[in-house]
């Protein structure tokens, strides 16, 4: 029946939702219960269940990500990497699921429908992940992969006795929340069921971990070779087993900026070195990985974290943690500490682990309607074949990055490509080897990177309309563009610089893939757009 109601939703035409006043408010700090749902809209809904992260300005209507809190089918995106505004097609997943659920009322328990829509949930990304029931592949879902972190960090540290030494590449890359996160403190003041909390404090009880970060990049920006981090590594491991220190290395596919790091020749290498002493968690929580990556890291016994709000383009605030078979054993005695009930509920836990016991059964119906966009759009992702998809991205990778090295404008960061040839051999390598981030530096007219504050105000003014002829021309001026949120990148010529980054998504790849080559082209001509509207804001400073 939960089938067939779904279906009819999905076959009945998108809604666009109003756009009124009381949707423009965040009850960032209301967690509702079933019998609330009613009184609230579907994108007040999908605002509850994070942390400050999630608050819309009342001014500019978007969050810290830059994102609304409902669909702007005007605004031409390019920032996944950072985050995306709900597509019509998410939000319609998200209210009918909605509406379903205020018609349980009275029918069946909170914690009840919400394991029950969770569990749907969790089949249907792990089918569409490519993997089957008898894979035994665990799945914990978190608000966002800062809980996760957090979550997972206190799950592998187990002991008062000797503490855990994590291992972690630079924050810049990853985000802000996660260093804290890690070392088993608050990253905000406001906890994703609804509790207050005090940034940077530890939690009641966390257990101790010890924590070392690994630098990406020179001070200057440029990449460090994989060769050096992965000896960086391999001395913190070395010294920590030496302490008699279990290891968690947390390892980054694909970073803000699109790195790998370390190699995955030298993950697979530390697995089989050191399986009984170092774990492995893969940060995959852009999910710019396919099928057959997920597959491989599992296969190795590696962890990943995964969120529906960066390539898939679901709503920010939707996080899961798959755990492989070899480390399920084990894990699911361990005990967490009592107070991270304020991140997560036991329903989010697969059933009968002993660390979901010291959790609350109550629901975040909020991180649910997420998760539900995010699946949407993972379906239609799927629905490509593979070979449009890579297609597609050959293409939008060759125009973007040839359009940024050839503007005096913008130099260019990226990756040529993504090598994980070590554990995905290069015949059954898939979409996930092409670049789909591209960051870039702004320049002036003589070389000399723009400032990080100017940087900024290019960000922000790229997403507002513009019709001074003096600054754009009339093809421009209309456009509203959105590019992945500065990333700091260090100091050239004596200036702190930070790198935008133009994306692709699946959002984008759908869009490319919907009416043959004549879609591809118009997306990219969007994606050119955009940097030349960036391009000229340059000038105007100038």
């Amino acid at each position: 029946m939960r089938t067939n109601i779904l279906l009819q939703a999905a076959a009945r035409p998108l809604i666009t939702p109003k756009r009124s006043k009381a949707s423009r408010v965040l009850p960032t700090r209301v967690t509702p219960t079933l019998n609330q749902l009613s009184a609230l809209s579907t994108d007040q809904l999908l605002l509850t269940g994070g942390d400050a992260r999630l608050a819309i300005d009342l001014e500019t209507h978007v969050n810290k990500y830059g994102c609304g809190s409902h669909p702007d089918p005007s605004l031409v995106a390019f920032g996944s990497s950072t985050g995306s505004t709900i597509s019509l097609r998410g939000y319609n997943a998200s209210h009918f699921l909605h509406q379903y659920l205020i018609r349980q009322q009275g029918r069946i328990s909170e914690g009840d429908l919400y394991r029950q829509e969770l569990d749907r949930v969790r089949a249907e990304f792990q089918q569409l992940c490519g993997f089957t029931p008898k894979d035994n592949i665990a799945t914990i879902f978190a608000a966002s992969g800062t809980d996760l972190h957090l979550i997972c960090s206190q799950l592998l540290a187990e002991s008062h006795d000797k503490p855990l030494r994590i291992i972690m590449m630079d924050a810049c890359e990853t985000g802000s929340g996660v260093a804290p996160a890690v070392r088993g403190q608050h990253f905000s003041d406001h906890a994703a069921l609804g509790g207050t909390v005090t940034a940077f404090n530890r939690i009641e009880d966390a257990y101790p971990i010890e924590v070392s970060s690994i630098a990406l990049r020179h001070v200057d920006g440029s990449k460090r070779p994989l060769a050096a981090i992965d000896a960086e590594v391999e001395v913190h491991i070395t010294n920590a087993i030496a302490n008699q220190q279990r290891v968690l290395l947390i390892m980054i596919d694909v970073s803000k900026t699109g790195l790998i790091a370390p190699s995955p020749s030298y993950v697979a290498q530390l697995r089989q070195r050191y399986a009984e002493q170092v774990d492995v968690l893969v940060d995959a929580c852009q999910f710019r990985v396919s099928t057959k990556t997920l597959a491989a890291y599992l296969d190795l016994g590696c962890m990943l974290t995964l969120t529906g709000s960066k390539f898939l383009t679901g709503p920010a605030f939707s996080g899961m943690l798959f755990i492989p078979p070899n480390l399920s054993a084990r894990l699911s005695q361990h005990p967490l500490p009592a107070a991270l009930a304020d991140y997560s509920a036991q329903a989010e836990w697969p059933e009968h682990w002993d660390g979901s016991q010291q959790l609350n059964d109550c629901a975040n119906w909020g991180l649910l309607l997420r998760l539900e966009a995010a699946l949407t759009e993972f379906k239609a992702f799927r629905a490509i074949p593979e070979l449009h998809v890579s297609g597609f991205l050959q293409q939008f990778s060759s125009a973007v990055q040839d359009a940024i090295q050839a503007s005096p404008h913008f130099s260019l960061m990226a990756e040529r490509r993504i090598d994980r040839s070590p554990i995905v051999p290069r015949a059954r390598a898939s979409w996930d080897q092409i670049t789909t981030i591209f960051p870039f530096i702004l320049m002036h007219k003589k070389a000399r990177p723009l400032s990080r504050e100017q940087t900024q105000l290019i960000y922000q003014k790229l997403q507002t309309t513009i019709t001074d002829p003096t600054i754009l021309p009339s093809y421009l001026a209309e456009l509203r563009g959105q590019l992945g949120q500065p990333v700091l990148c260090g100091t050239q010529h004596g200036v702190e610089v930070s790198a935008l980054r133009m994306c692709a998504s699946s959002r984008v790849i759908i869009e490319a893939c919907e009416h043959g080559t004549e879609s591809a082209r118009e997306v990219i001509e969007k994606a050119l757009n955009v940097l030349n509207k960036t391009a000229y804001l340059i000038k105007a400073l100038n």
